[in-house]
């Protein structure tokens, strides 16, 4: 028995296209991918496939495909199509941690015009989201000691005037293998900027010395800056009370078992660990330094939008408020 060359071919054909349908329907299917991605598909490829074929593999309507065909070329299309381009383009430039507020506001900050709710529903249907969230549950405050506590002269009053006038402190663990190590930090609270931070293989008061003389250095705190901390032994310890003396600095401290006293720096720890720690195995402490330097003092101080800062960056309100006072 023997066939024909020329007869097999057009059952070739056929064969090959019904396998590939298949691996069309099975890839956009895993994908979950959504109605305008199969649109966008269906378009590419309808000079190859027949569009009835396509739409059946891919579970959409033929009067869907043609009305979003349609609607491809008006002006308000062309000017969405634009808008998810810079949504794109955003979300990636913030290691896809910025969500529609931030987005819709770097949008705006660009020059373009569109609604928050309109950004929001093209972040959905073009898949794009942001980085979600989690809970801490770890302690590293230890307030069980014989020291000296100083009062709350802060008071919850997280808006000051001007800068170098309030620091804020805290400690907090940062997962590193399978140990934890601790990342201290303070926060001058004008403008959210991390004025400084060390991370360490302990929560000691050495640890915190070596923070708060970076901060000193940087010789942008006023006489009589308050520092307000938890009642953390290091913040009590002697060695830091005298250092806070040199410096001309007035201690502040929450009240027991209330981390809402200390909130901003709770706040900073919360974004940290979501847009960052969370998406990291760091294998070494030298690596998540070099990691962590870079989220601080190249995104976080200089680029990132703070909403309590009218989203800008700290770095950026600083500089406002310098201008602003020349």
């Amino acid at each position: 028995m023997f066939f024909v060359k020329g007869k097999r071919r057009p059952y070739k054909r056929i064969r090959r296209r019904e396998h590939n349908s298949k691996k069309v329907y099975w890839h956009f299917h895993k994908r979950h991918t959504t109605k305008i991605e199969r649109y966008g598909f269906i378009k590419k490829f309808s000079h190859i496939f027949a569009v009835v074929k396509l739409c059946q593999v891919l579970e959409v309507s033929k009067s869907g495909f043609y009305d979003w065909k349609k609607r491809q070329s008006s002006p308000r299309t062309k000017y969405n199509q634009l808008l998810v381009s810079l949504i794109k383009e955003i979300h990636h430039d913030s290691n896809s941690i910025y969500g529609s507020p931030r987005i819709h506001k770097e949008i705006e900050r660009k020059g373009y015009r569109c609604s928050r709710r309109l950004v929001e529903k093209l972040m959905r249907v073009s898949n794009i989201r942001s980085k979600t969230k989690r809970k801490s549950n770890i302690s590293t405050t230890n307030s069980v000691h014989e020291l000296a506590i100083s009062p709350n002269r802060l008071k919850r009053n997280f808006t000051v005037p001007k800068p170098g006038t309030v620091f804020c402190s805290d400690f907090t663990y940062i997962p590193i293998k399978s140990k934890h190590y601790f990342l201290v930090v303070i926060i001058d609270l004008f403008n959210r900027e991390i004025v400084s931070w060390n991370l360490s293989d302990h929560q000691q008061t050495s640890s915190l010395m070596k923070c708060f003389r970076e901060a000193v250095k940087k010789d942008i705190h006023k006489e009589n800056c308050i520092f307000h901390s938890d009642r953390g032994g290091q913040y009590a310890s002697n060695e830091f009370r005298m250092a806070l003396n040199l410096a001309k600095m007035k201690q502040s401290m929450s009240r027991s078992g209330d981390c809402w006293d200390n909130a901003v720096v709770e706040s900073f720890f919360k974004t940290l660990k979501n847009e960052f720690i969370k998406w990291q195995k760091f294998e070494t402490l030298e690596e998540a330094k070099h990691k962590i330097f870079n989220y601080i003092e190249i995104f976080y101080n200089r680029k990132r939008l703070h909403s309590t800062l009218d989203f800008t960056s700290p770095m950026e309100f600083r500089k406002i408020y310098d201008q602003r006072i020349a």
